[in-house]
């Protein structure tokens, strides 16, 4: 990942003179930039093609959460995205729950990222850990060891069956998660759906917001909706009003399903398949 490129030389890359196009929506100078853009916060373009200005970093650490990968750079958002995850780590502690951890969120002016990601681009969204490693389940982690921090899955891939890892106190942050206003999705592996469509009466409309993904075993990402401010925001389409446990969830166990799912693991790290938007050019500079 290249780090150090000076401003200048980002200044001299060629930009699109009518809108975005591919010789600038390189993720290594979307990654290169390590302050945030100043001015009105703003999230610009869609979920995984998009740029943030006036974007927060989190914190390390703070009430209830803790920071995991702070090597990789991808601890800014939108502020409505600081202000979910402090709101989730408190309501999360006065339930009596677990530390939070906390993986993503976007770059400092957000736009593709080298790997990993397609979305995480305007500043909306973050990754969540289901659960902290047994053994530090209720004590804090130092810095150093979140870095390379693997967390623990709660589902079984190869069996697609819930693990010991699951407990009623992920179900409980997911729930929290999922009822705070300001979320749009959280994607969750399809097998923790089905597992939450089964224990909870029909209709929640918490539930609804949970969309089933693939992976996501070890961690679940929240999306926000666009926020007051953010004209140039995409949305999504709305969720439906249905919970979402009906054939829809079926298909994801499936042979289609999981041929698809082979695809997409064989497959080599892309960037974004929507164009950063053309007034992205200014918050790059």
């Amino acid at each position: 990942m290249c780090r150090n490129v000076p401003t200048v030389a980002l200044l001299l890359l060629p930009l699109a003179a009518d809108g975005a196009g591919p010789a600038w929506t390189a993720s290594t100078r979307w990654s290169a930039v390590q302050t945030a853009k100043s001015g009105p916060a703003r999230a610009i373009g869609a979920y995984n093609g998009g740029c943030v200005q006036g974007a927060v970093a989190l914190p390390p650490d703070g009430p209830g959460f803790e920071v995991m990968h702070l090597g990789r750079h991808r601890y800014f958002g939108h502020p409505e995205l600081i202000g979910f995850v402090r709101r989730l780590a408190i309501a999360a502690s006065e339930d009596h729950l677990p530390m939070l951890l906390v993986g993503d969120l976007a770059q400092p002016r957000g736009g593709p990222t080298p790997t990993d990601h397609g979305s995480h681009q305007s500043g909306l969204d973050v990754d969540i850990a289901y659960a902290r490693p047994a053994q530090m389940l209720w004590q804090p982690l130092p810095a150093s060891e979140r870095e390379g921090l693997e967390l623990p899955p709660v589902v079984d891939l190869e069996t697609e069956k819930l693990n010991a890892a699951w407990t009623p106190m992920v179900a409980q942050l997911i729930e929290l998660a999922a009822s705070d206003p300001a979320v749009e999705r959280i994607f969750v592996n399809p097998v923790i759906k089905r597992a939450l469509c089964a224990q909870q009466k029909p209709g929640a409309h918490w539930l609804a917001k949970l969309r089933p993904w693939w992976g996501h075993h070890d961690h679940f990402h929240v999306r926000l909706k666009c926020p007051a401010g953010s004209a140039e925001c995409r949305p999504q389409p709305p969720v439906t009003d249905d919970d979402g446990c009906d054939l829809s969830l079926a298909w994801w166990f499936t042979d289609d399903a999981h041929a698809e799912a082979v695809k997409r693991r064989q497959a080599p790290h892309r960037l974004a398949g929507a164009l950063v938007p053309a007034r992205c050019r200014d918050i790059l500079r």
